[in-house]
């Protein structure tokens, strides 16, 4: 499935796991009982909330229902929780959500309106689909043991959430920038870890608080950008800074742009920047310029490499030409290879003709070669009539 696909049907959540850890769904918990205590549902303008905090909540059921008012201060109201329950209770807060720009990421169809969602034991929601684009704000749901949030799940507010016999504490009138700072402790905590070591996958097995990075992204409040800012310095372990990364070239606008194309150009980690060529596909036109220059001018072959892949998911002059300059001018020939593979992925209107060119006139027999297999590929009418030509000759 092409870039292009996988963001206009919302898949794009695949690529980053929103809840981290992964538990077994038993029927016991499906049959658990649920008490009746519900919060009021949200009218239209509820869930439109305001952006310094929302005195509503999405309809939970739940053994035990308790709200508090959160609004002077989220720590001190989550550390007054903690030393009132010995046991495990979950909080629930909402914050408003940071919308990317439309015209990069298209609004989910849904085919389905979701209106329930169960929390399991293990932080997960069944049946939630996701967190959906055009949600207003984002339901952060954090799993409180031994006063120490220990897992977190996300959720927007379209679904009643079915707790079975847990306790919920609603945290009302939570400020986002209080809500960020929380989460940002969070994900310190997990950087701080040193038994999980320096991988790219760390992070993403079943650790439970990087989902406080997933809610950062999504929370519409400029403080959000000044932390992932902070965490995709180099000071950081590689898992952390790659997924602020995405998040900051993702949903960030203009102000994440800024910091991604910054650290493409000077990061002097080439297997971080690598991962900067796709975080940079992800942020418009300038992220294409910057791609484009990397392309042409990053010292690392393997960053140039992904780089033309990334521009093969472009359409446009900009993405050919500078595809063209790679198979004529790079001087690593697994660079000029994977130059013909990208134009390869382009729309047919602009790959077909320029593969065909390749094959006819370049003076390397591996890229002419390379060219006619990836026409081969294609089926198109124009391909068949070339390589009969050939056939004739």
């Amino acid at each position: 499935m092409r870039l292009r696909s996988i963001f206009a049907t919302g898949l794009y959540l695949s690529l980053i796991p929103l809840v981290g850890a992964t538990g077994t769904w038993t029927e016991p918990m499906a049959a658990a009982p649920f008490a009746e205590v519900e919060a009021p549902a949200l009218t239209t303008s509820e869930a439109r909330g305001s952006a310094q905090g929302a005195t509503t909540s999405p309809p939970i059921h739940a053994g035990r229902l308790e709200q508090r008012d959160a609004s002077v201060s989220l720590s001190k109201t989550v550390t007054t929780v903690g030393t009132a329950e010995t046991g495990t209770v979950w909080l629930a807060w909402t914050t408003p959500a940071q919308r990317p720009p439309q015209e990069r990421w298209q609004e989910r169809s849904w085919s389905r309106d979701v209106n329930r969602c169960v929390l399991d034991d293990d932080g997960n929601f069944r049946d939630s689909g996701g967190v959906d684009s055009r949600s207003e704000r984002i339901v952060i749901f954090a799993r409180m043991v031994n006063r120490s949030i220990d897992r977190l799940a996300l959720a927007d507010t379209r679904c009643t959430v079915d707790a079975g016999a847990k306790t919920v504490y609603f945290l009302e009138e939570v400020q986002p920038a209080q809500s960020v700072a929380l989460l940002a402790g969070l994900v310190r905590q997990e950087a701080a870890d040193k038994t999980a070591g320096d991988s790219d996958e760390h992070g993403r097995g079943p650790h439970g608080r990087q989902n406080a990075l997933v809610a950062i992204g999504l929370t519409a409040d400029p403080s959000a950008d000044r932390v992932l800012e902070e965490f995709v310095a180099a000071s950081n372990p590689r898992w952390l800074r790659r997924d602020a990364a995405f998040w900051l070239g993702a949903s960030r606008g203009v102000t994440g742009a800024a910091i991604v194309e910054r650290l493409a150009r000077t990061d002097k980690d080439n297997a971080f920047r690598e991962h900067l060529t796709f975080v940079l596909s992800l942020t418009g036109d300038h992220g294409i310029d910057t791609l484009i220059d990397l392309a042409r001018n990053d010292p690392a072959s393997n960053v140039r490499g992904q780089a033309l892949f990334w521009l093969g998911q472009k359409a446009g002059a900009k993405a050919v030409g500078a595809l063209g300059h790679a198979i004529d001018a790079d001087p690593d020939h697994d660079v000029r290879l994977k130059a013909v593979f990208a134009i390869s992925q382009l729309p047919r209107s602009e790959s077909v003709p320029k593969l065909i060119e390749l094959a006819k006139t370049h003076r390397d027999p591996e890229v002419r070669q390379q060219a006619m297999f990836w026409l081969g590929q294609t089926g198109d009418a124009r391909a068949v009539e070339f390589f009969e030509a050939v056939l004739r000759k």
